[in-house]
């Protein structure tokens, strides 16, 4: 008797520890995308860190995401007159509803939108004027804008993740965002997650 009764605990013991660990709630992603500005040659790398929660038994997913992006891009010389780089800033927070069309537990397709909020420091070489005299070249007047703004928007977002461990997964995203007064920007990207 003894014996059948360490077999059925044994057999048992499994199922109850399975029971008792819960559907992770929460994740963090770390990752970088490629993003376009509203210039065609104007590409750069964006550092983004995303906070999820997750719902309906990981069918429904809000995040919060924030990241940073700098492009740095040279002008020709006026004159021999270096006008110096154009140097482009952009800090980003996402607010994104996802829907999972896959019901199984380690790979998501997931489609989603929700609101942008892009904040802009830029400063950008316009173009250049001389004035000459009789001796030849006098001066020279550099042409830079300044631009500080803060544009919103919406944005359309679909990622595929797979998670090779309950806890880890990795991912990759295509998002596209429509700001007002920056135009559309596009991004491809991949990132690794926690979930906790």
């Amino acid at each position: 008797m003894n014996r059948i009764s360490l077999l059925l605990t044994a057999l048992m013991l499994p199922l109850f520890a399975l029971a008792q660990s819960g559907i992770s709630r929460n994740s963090t992603r770390l990752g970088v995308d490629l993003a376009t500005l509203d210039a065609p040659d104007d590409i750069g790398r964006r550092l983004t860190g995303r906070l999820a929660r997750h719902l309906g038994n990981d069918r429904v997913v809000v995040a919060l995401e924030a990241g940073y992006m700098r492009i740095r891009s040279a002008n020709l010389l006026f004159n021999e007159v270096d006008p110096g780089p154009d140097r482009r800033e952009r800090y980003t927070a996402d607010l994104t509803a996802f829907y999972d069309f896959l019901k199984t537990p380690r790979h998501a397709l997931r489609v989603g939108a929700g609101m942008s909020a892009w904040y802009w420091r830029d400063d950008i070489y316009r173009g250049a004027s001389a004035q000459f005299s009789p001796n030849g070249l006098q001066v020279v007047a550099i042409n830079r804008t300044m631009r500080n703004a803060l544009n919103t928007g919406v944005h359309f977002a679909t990622e595929y993740e797979w998670l090779f461990d309950p806890r880890w997964g990795v991912d990759v995203r295509l998002r596209i965002a429509n700001l007002e007064g920056a135009g559309i920007s596009s991004m491809l990207g991949a990132g690794i997650s926690r979930r906790f």
